[in-house]
């Protein structure tokens, strides 16, 4: 690396940037000449920011839409000008923010790679060198020789990724664009960002779902209405988030929206609630015993809860007596390492009331050549007190950092208690006279 390895990889001050709202071209022409926009409205989406981040460091941007992350991030890659304070950035900067930023449509997949990479510095020699590497990670077969104008949103960000990453950055900036495109490249992005990490990069990494910011960053910065709310160790910083988000949602509305009986619709990103992310899902009952699934795909084929051997979306349970269990079933292409699987409850709330997963158990899936896998989970003696309380499934990879696939709140268990403890738990204890 040529740049001064004792200096950080960023360091900002009093960092800001401004945008004037509603003015004319007139305006904005005379605000250049004269150089003064008092006369105008302005909007801050960044203001007084200290940042400094040390060469190798992984660090997490959490914040709610619109908080500024977005503009921090484009400050640090050089896409826009800060409005106040100082910005030293110390190293090559390789970013995926918006898709396809920088690509020309007309061009074909090819072409952007060779334009792309000559934008990153590469010399033609080291580009030649890689191309195949960055086609074959890529992977999108002959479109590789199309237009990118005809590309969808998932082979852009193949695209994206695989040239952002073969350049060998100092510094990899990664804004929400992992949460588009299949399961199987999604793992295979992240397998090459721990390999980043591995070797020096400092990375900065920006997402909704708070899990795989704690998973792959040891620092996180949460930002809201421009400025820094919390920043250090990412367990500290989003613990902090996740109670600020449930007094949020604790004001305006109760986080479980489903009715009894009723699956909640997934979406492709991480729940506003702090959740683990969420995958596509059309039904909860998906069992297919002669499946046979695509190259790289990775999905749950069935989920069912019970309580006291009764089924349902809408179980009830009595505190301390009742055996609630899950049955999951899974379809992984054999080529793919097994996944694991895990499972949260929330209370009525939103809070999260426990998790578990199997990789924190030590469990090892199995699954037969057809790819399908099956494991139950069982809380006998139901701890929890009196309450409405709802189960979360996650399908996630080998590492237990991307998520597969999620299916919120597929069932709500409502428990009964015959006595007047308070709280969630009925934590194990021992009275002693004395």
């Amino acid at each position: 690396m040529s740049f001064d390895q004792a200096k950080p990889a960023i360091h900002a001050q009093n960092l800001g940037k401004q945008y004037v709202l509603g003015a004319s071209p007139y305006q904005r022409l005379w605000q250049l000449l004269v150089g003064s926009s008092s006369n105008l409205s302005h909007f801050s989406a960044l203001s007084g920011v200290d940042i400094n981040i040390a060469q190798g460091e992984s660090v997490g941007i959490i914040g709610q839409n619109g908080a500024g992350k977005s503009t921090l991030l484009q400050l640090l890659c050089g896409t826009l000008t800060p409005s106040t304070g100082q910005l030293e950035v110390n190293g090559q900067v390789a970013a995926l923010l918006e898709l396809g930023a920088g690509f020309n449509q007309d061009f074909t997949g090819r072409e952007n790679i060779l334009f792309s990479a000559a934008m990153y510095g590469m010399q033609a020699l080291h580009i030649e060198k890689h191309l195949q590497e960055i086609i074959d990670f890529a992977d999108i077969g002959e479109f590789i020789d199309q237009p990118v104008r005809t590309y969808s949103s998932g082979m852009y960000v193949r695209l994206a990724f695989a040239i952002a990453t073969s350049v060998q950055p100092d510094i990899l900036v990664i804004d929400e664009a992992l949460s588009v495109g299949d399961g199987a490249f999604a793992r295979k992005s992240f397998d090459r960002i721990m390999q980043l990490k591995q070797s020096g990069v400092t990375l900065l990494f920006c997402s909704h779902s708070l899990f795989q910011v704690e998973s792959l960053c040891s620092r996180c910065i949460w930002l809201h209405q421009g400025q820094v709310m919390a920043q250090g160790p990412s367990a500290e910083v989003i613990a902090k988030y996740n109670d600020w988000l449930s007094q949020q949602a604790v004001a305006k509305a109760p986080i479980i929206r489903n009715d009894p009986g009723t699956v909640a619709g997934l979406t492709a990103d991480a729940t506003s609630d702090g959740s683990l992310g969420t995958a596509s899902s059309p039904e909860l009952d998906l069992s297919l015993p002669s499946f046979k699934g695509s190259a790289g795909s990775v999905r749950f084929t069935n989920l069912k809860a019970h309580c006291d051997d009764l089924g349902g979306t809408a179980l009830t349970a009595r505190s301390g007596q009742s055996l609630l269990s899950v049955d999951f079933e899974f379809m992984a292409d054999p080529q793919l390492p097994i996944p694991n699987l895990a499972l949260v409850v929330y209370s009525a709330d939103g809070k999260i009331v426990c998790s578990t997963g199997t990789w924190i158990d030590g469990i090892s899936l199995t699954r037969g050549v057809d790819g399908i896998g099956r494991a139950s989970l069982n809380f006998p003696k139901l701890p929890l007190l009196k309450g409405q309380y709802s189960l979360t499934a996650f399908l996630m990879c080998e590492r237990a950092v991307h998520v597969y696939e999620a299916v919120e709140h597929f069932a709500t268990v409502q428990v009964s208690q015959p006595h007047l403890e308070q709280g969630l738990f009925s934590i194990p204890h021992q009275w002693q006279t004395i």
